[in-house]
C-alpha cells in the first residue's frame, strides 16, 4: 500500500492517542447535539461512538495497528437512520485511519472493504463516510497521510451505489477518473501536451526512468523544485546521456497563454522535454504543486509525490543494484 506522509510528526500524535485514550473534539460551533462549553464560541464533542481500547497484551506497535484497524468499528451502529455528526465522523475516521501508517496492507484494505460493503447499504452514510475519507487521505490541505489505495474504495462505492443521488455522485467523478489513471505501481498514462516549440506532441511512457514536474514557471515552488533537479549534477549528466528523460509540463496553459508561457520557460534545459497542456488535471491526479512523477524502466508510476532528493536515491540505488 503506497502512503504519503505529509506530517509525520502529528501522525505519531495521533497515534498514540488513538492506541491508548481518545479525548473529546473541541471545533468551532457547528454541531446542534453538542453541549456547550465555558466557552461559547467552542463546542466539546464527545466521540461518534465508543471507540475500542486495544487488549494491553499487544505489545508491538504493528499488531497494536492491526487490532486497532480490525476492530475499530465494532461498537458503530451501521444500521442509525438519518445523518450522524460529520465533525466527529472525521475525527473517528481520523482515528482510524492512522494506524494503517504502521499496519500490514492486508488487514487494512480487508478491513475497508468490509467497512465499505457495511456503508453500502445506507448511502446517506455512505455520502458522510467519503466525504471524511476525502478529508482525511486525500485533500492535501488536511490529509496527515495520502492512502490513494483506500480512498479510491471509498469513491467507487458511492459512484457504483444506485441509490446515492447524482449531485454527490458528479463531485467525486473527476477523482475517481485522475486517480484511478494514475495510481502508484501503475502504468503512467499517455497525456498530450504542445512542446515549447509549439508542436502537438504526444507522452508515451518508455523503457527508461522517466521524471515529470508538473508544475507553472510562475509558481515559486515549482520554480525551487526545478532548480534543484537542474543543479543536481548526477540526474543530468544521466539526462544528458540518455539514461533519463527529464519533463516539465505545465497542466493548463489555455491557448491564448501560450506566447507568454513559452517566455516563461525559454531558458529551461534543452535537453528537457518541456511542454504545455490544457484540463490535464482532469486526466492525471495532479493535486499536489509541483507534482513530481518517478516513472521506472516498466513505464510504472514508482511515485507521484516524489522529492528530488528522493529521485536522486532512486537513481543511485537502481546505479547499485546493476
Amino acid at each position: 500500500m503506497i502512503m504519503i506522509i505529509r506530517k509525520f510528526s502529528s501522525i505519531v500524535a495521533a497515534l498514540l492517542v488513538c492506541l491508548i485514550s481518545v479525548p473529546a473534539l473541541k471545533i468551532q460551533a457547528q454541531e446542534p447535539e453538542s453541549a456547550i462549553a465555558a466557552d461559547t464560541d467552542v463546542l466539546v464533542l464527545p466521540p461518534l461512538f465508543d471507540y475500542p481500547t486495544v487488549p494491553e497484551d499487544i505489545v508491538s506497535w504493528a499488531d497494536r495497528s492491526n487490532w486497532l484497524i480490525e476492530h475499530f468499528w465494532d461498537n458503530f451502529d451501521f444500521k442509525q437512520k438519518g445523518g450522524i455528526g460529520q465533525n466527529q465522523l472525521v475525527h473517528a475516521f481520523n482515528t482510524y485511519c492512522v494506524p494503517m501508517r504502521f499496519a500490514n496492507r492486508d488487514v487494512t484494505i480487508k478491513s475497508v472493504d468490509k467497512l465499505v460493503g457495511q456503508l453500502s447499504k445506507n448511502p446517506t452514510m455512505l455520502i458522510q463516510f467519503t466525504q471524511a475519507a476525502e478529508r482525511v487521505l486525500y485533500n492535501p490541505q488536511t490529509a496527515e497521510v495520502m492512502i490513494d489505495e483506500v480512498y479510491i474504495r471509498f469513491l467507487k462505492a458511492l459512484l457504483d451505489n444506485k441509490k446515492a443521488p447524482k449531485l454527490y455522485k458528479a463531485r467525486y467523478e473527476g477523482q475517481y477518473k485522475a486517480l484511478s489513471s494514475s495510481m502508484t505501481g501503475n502504468r503512467m498514462p499517455r497525456f498530450n501536451f504542445m512542446d515549447r516549440n509549439g508542436v502537438k506532441t504526444e507522452y508515451s511512457p518508455e523503457a527508461i526512468t522517466t521524471v515529470i514536474e508538473f508544475g507553472d514557471p510562475d509558481c515559486s515552488d515549482c520554480r525551487i523544485t526545478r532548480l534543484r533537479l537542474e543543479t543536481d549534477a548526477y540526474l543530468q549528466q544521466k539526462a544528458k546521456d540518455g539514461q533519463v528523460r527529464i519533463y516539465f509540463i505545465t497542466p493548463d496553459v489555455a491557448a491564448d497563454d501560450m506566447e507568454s508561457w513559452k517566455a516563461m520557460v525559454a531558458d529551461y534545459p534543452h535537453y528537457w522535454t518541456v511542454g504545455a497542456a490544457e484540463g490535464l488535471e482532469d486526466e492525471i491526479d495532479l493535486r499536489i504543486t509541483p507534482c513530481l512523477y518517478l516513472i521506472d524502466a516498466s513505464r510504472n508510476i514508482v511515485d507521484k509525490a516524489a522529492t528530488p532528493d528522493g529521485v536522486h536515491k532512486y537513481l543511485k540505488s537502481i546505479d547499485t543494484a546493476e
